[in-house]
């Protein structure tokens, strides 16, 4: 497994299928880093790490990406879900600079899928886990951005808008205010449009850091992990705690 040292960023991609999330990791190092698909078909299968420069942050910056496949669905208790689920969150237990919650701006429902991933990472690893959640929205077009305005205003509006709903759900305060991006991912070599998007990307992650004491997020079951001896042992623990907030998630969902 990967490990970061102090000064590294540690990022994680999180979302369901086609919303973007190898290619907005792919856009911070500027380089084909990991596979991407069509929008429709998942080539994210498995949890995925790597260490790299953040390519068009202000000064040289190196950061652990992490991009995942979709974490919780209907078959979250199949061996394969929870083995993945396991694999990641070792990949936390040094902590996390933030947590990148991604959606497509042609889409952007808070639909089923996203709202059980949510619960669950609020059980496992506690209320402070959403002041390092960066919402990114993708497929932001530089030449067809006007037509997009409906779309942002309906994400920012302060009332019923997309942050606003995401309060409501989980019972979040109104000082709950996350950096939200909207970006595009093509072309980065060659687009300032999207390399400026790449900054704003940067200084949201380091203004986390630095509201945290220039610490990364860590919460008391990440602390958990790190003291357990052996990765036999890590796995069994995780995996019992997955299915344990599985359990509040799905008897949370049937109240509903």
């Amino acid at each position: 497994m990967l490990e970061a040292n102090d000064g590294t960023y540690v990022v994680s991609a999180l979302g369901g299928v086609g919303t973007g999330k190898s290619s907005l990791l792919n856009a911070i190092t500027g380089e084909y880093t990991f596979e991407t698909g069509d929008g429709t078909d998942a080539k994210t299968l498995t949890v995925e790490g790597k260490i790299k420069e953040w390519r068009f942050a202000p000064s040289q910056q190196f950061c652990h990406l992490i991009d995942t496949p979709g974490l919780v669905d209907s078959n979250i208790q199949d061996r394969h879900s929870i083995q993945e689920m396991t694999r990641y969150f070792k990949s936390l237990e040094n902590g996390v600079s933030a947590f990148f919650l991604v959606f497509n701006i042609n889409d952007i429902r808070l639909d089923a899928y996203t709202q059980n991933m949510l619960i669950l990472f609020h059980q496992l690893l506690g209320k402070d886990f959403w002041n390092f959640v960066v919402i990114v929205f993708t497929h932001v077009d530089e030449d067809f951005r006007d037509d997009l305005e409906d779309n942002m205003d309906a994400v920012t509006a302060s009332n019923d808008g997309f942050v606003a709903e995401i309060r409501r759900i989980y019972k979040l305060p109104r000082s709950f205010q996350p950096s939200v991006i909207f970006t595009s991912t093509q072309n980065v070599r060659s687009s300032s449009y999207t390399q400026r998007h790449m900054r704003e990307l940067y200084m949201a992650v380091s203004l986390y850091e630095t509201r945290n004491n220039g610490k990364r997020f860590t919460c008391n079951w990440l602390r958990q992990i790190l003291t357990i001896p052996t990765e036999e042992q890590k796995s069994t623990f995780i995996k019992d705690s997955i299915k344990d907030a599985w359990s509040s998630v799905s008897n949370a969902c049937q109240m509903q």
